[in-house]
């Protein structure tokens, strides 16, 4: 072996410590450095997350008004009074206007007659107790009916 070749191996040596030390350093650096990207894109995925959360609760309630919008809608249409809202339902125009129709309907089959006669004295609160075949029945109906 020549002194030449035992010399560079030496030479090399303390090149490739100097260099390892350099590049464990970076590392170091770059570990570093990866590890806050990783925090601030994770707070950033947080955020977006979030406003995803809201948005669609936002649409959610947007849709629920618009339902009970067109149910309000419907209800004035036909009339329904308040007591009869809670009977309205439906998931489109459609099942709506049904269902406030079958309600409509039932409210005016249920609905007293006003031309009926009533046998109740309004004075009194209940019916009269007069003898159909006395003078009693008669002075009661004119006095009903304003006559002398």
């Amino acid at each position: 072996m020549s002194p030449a070749a035992v010399e560079a191996p030496a030479q090399d040596a303390t090149d490739w410590k100097a260099q390892a030390r350099k590049w464990e350093e970076r590392a170091k650096a770059n570990a570093t450095a990866a590890s806050k990207l990783a925090e601030i894109e994770e707070s950033k995925k947080s955020e977006t997350q979030k406003l995803q959360e809201q948005l669609s609760q936002f649409q959610e309630r947007a849709t629920q008004a618009e339902r009970d919008r067109e149910r309000l809608a419907v209800i004035a249409k036909h009339g329904i009074p308040e007591d009869y809202h809670d009977l309205v339902h439906g998931n489109d125009a459609e099942s709506l206007a049904a269902s406030a129709a079958k309600v409509q309907a039932l409210i005016t089959a249920n609905a007293q007659p006003k031309n009926e006669a009533s046998f109740v004295i309004p004075s009194e609160g209940s019916s009269p107790s007069l003898a159909l075949n006395g003078d009693g029945i008669e002075s009661a109906l004119r006095k009903a009916l304003g006559i002398s």
